[in-house]
């Protein structure tokens, strides 16, 4: 199975052509059309589903499923976090709980960025199983957690995650501490001297095994698109 994250910056049916080549079975895209939205443009993207939610027709969050993958939102979803979404993704062998993530501030410290993921977290780790991926833009690192001591820190998302036996794929396979990220996954208005590390997948463990691949976009292909860089993750179906 093989997942794209990408904040595409917009204008997705635009850009879809440059993860199609990754002959993705899902993909994940902050900042992306509604299908209304797509239906007045007359230019969709071709997929099994395309499942959003969000606020702006022309920027919220999407998922889309290929090669026979299915995906339906479970009556369990929250509104009240924003945007975390979750999806059930199937097709005729395998069916997992993909949980699209693409943060945004409301209003007040307490109800940050990270705060979003942190309390979506909580609500819906009694659904999570040994099928379940986070992914997504969490606008959130580690390195801004003493300069805003009164907010939820990214150090509790991702201890509250440790605990539900689930850890980031990127820190995993790199071998590389939370803040101390090699490999950018945003350039703020696309300058290379403003780098930081906010998109993530994270996996349970028991998938590790069945770990393909994982990589991050490059500046240099993806900059002229869009300041975020795509997180690509191939898992081997269990057997």
């Amino acid at each position: 199975m093989k997942i794209v994250s990408w904040n595409c910056n917009g204008a997705f049916r635009n850009k879809y052509g440059l993860v199609a080549g990754y002959e993705p079975d899902v993909v994940v895209a902050p900042e992306s059309e509604s299908p209304d939205y797509l239906a007045k443009c007359d230019k969709g993207v071709p997929c099994e589903n395309h499942i959003w939610d969000g606020e702006n027709a022309s920027r919220g969050l999407s998922i889309f499923t290929f090669n026979g993958y299915q995906a339906y939102v479970p009556d369990f979803y929250n509104r009240e976090f924003k945007l975390v979404l979750p999806v059930v993704v199937y097709n005729s062998v395998r069916c997992f709980l993909l949980i699209a993530v693409w943060t945004k501030f409301v209003g007040q410290a307490r109800n940050s960025y990270v705060a979003q993921a942190y309390n979506a977290m909580c609500f819906y780790d009694k659904y999570f199983t040994g099928n379940t991926v986070i992914i997504g833009d969490f606008n959130s690192n580690s390195i801004w957690d003493e300069k805003n001591p009164n907010r939820v820190k990214h150090e509790a998302l991702v201890n509250k995650l440790a605990g539900d036996d689930f850890s980031s794929v990127y820190h995993q396979m790199r071998r590389e501490a939370q803040g101390h990220e090699t490999q950018p996954t945003l350039f703020f208005r696309r300058q290379k001297s403003r780098a930081y590390h906010i998109d993530y997948a994270f996996m349970h463990r028991s998938l590790f095994g069945n770990l393909n691949d994982f990589r991050v976009g490059r500046h240099d292909d993806w900059s002229g698109e869009s300041d975020h860089m795509p997180l690509f993750l191939n898992i081997r179906d269990r057997v």
